[in-house]
């Protein structure tokens, strides 16, 4: 964990609210907030490598923070869970901290009511089913349990850009001049658009970690047709479980590996399953 630390980076926005506040005079509030939120992304720091997780890097935002990891989509959904659920747990043990420290003579009540304040608000913020918080990774999390991946990735989404809508709407009515709640609707804004670009991407990673584990869980069997490619069959996979793909045109059956290797190894992804199926037959018998 002590290796975590070197790690942490400060995204800029947290410099411009951290500047808003010493101008204010709310430096120690400032340096609580900053302690309880390296706290919360120490949480999910230390589930990730109880999971064996690359962890590339923490960055720490105004309201919170995002641990990047070389795992996003490509581990078990329980393992996923864990590790979005760490970082609000924390702040449930803080919270009981702050009652037994009330008894030394260090800790007043304004110490208390403010610690309580910023770890509730860190904690319900973050619990929001929105990309990045851990709610919206909670969500992601129940998304792939119940659809395929590319179908999770795109419900995901639009889901959590239909919340953030209607939750923007809403705080910028009750408090238009809130400077902190524009800067926070501007780094969503930017988030929502950079995830959206990214989805092909993280699909394709997907795709190719997948081809490289060897997975002894049930499978399903999906019916395609062989006018299809082999990214369209590809888009039915689910995180949970193997597929095997029956072909309406002639009975046959592909395994989920064949289907993968055609787009990851074999770079025919786009052509259809027909054509690569004649192309298979037509390849000399090595012995």
């Amino acid at each position: 964990m002590i290796n975590q630390f070197k790690l942490i980076r400060f995204h800029p926005l947290f410099w411009v609210v951290s500047a808003a506040a010493v101008f204010t005079g709310f430096f120690y509030e400032l340096l609580l907030l900053f302690l309880i939120v390296l706290l919360h992304e120490l949480g999910h720091a230390a589930a990730a490598l109880h999971y064996n997780w690359r962890i590339k890097k923490i960055e720490l935002l105004p309201f919170g923070g995002v641990m990047e990891t070389a795992e996003h989509g490509n581990r078990p959904i329980r393992e996923e869970a864990m590790v979005a659920a760490a970082g609000p747990i924390v702040h449930l043990p803080l919270i009981a901290l702050s009652f037994l420290l009330l008894k030394m003579p260090y800790w007043h009540e304004a110490d208390h009511v403010l610690f309580l304040h910023y770890n509730l608000t860190l904690f319900c913020f973050n619990l929001l089913p929105v990309w990045p918080l851990d709610g919206g990774k909670l969500l992601f999390c129940w998304f792939t349990s119940r659809f395929p991946f590319y179908q999770a990735q795109k419900r995901m989404w639009k889901t959590s850009c239909l919340l953030l809508c209607s939750i923007a709407v809403l705080f910028l009515w009750f408090f238009p001049l809130h400077l902190q709640a524009w800067i926070l609707l501007i780094f969503f804004i930017t988030v929502h658009y950079t995830e959206w670009k990214q989805q092909p991407y993280s699909f394709f990673r997907f795709l190719l970690e997948r081809t490289n584990e060897n997975s002894g869980c049930s499978a399903v069997t999906e019916k395609i047709s062989w006018h299809q490619r082999p990214m369209d069959a590809a888009k039915t996979i689910c995180k949970k479980e193997r597929c095997q793909f029956y072909i309406l045109e002639n009975g046959q059956t592909l395994s989920e590996s064949y289907i993968l290797e055609a787009i990851t190894k074999k770079r025919m992804g786009m052509v259809k399953i027909r054509d690569l199926l004649l192309e298979d037959e037509r390849k000399p018998f090595v012995k």
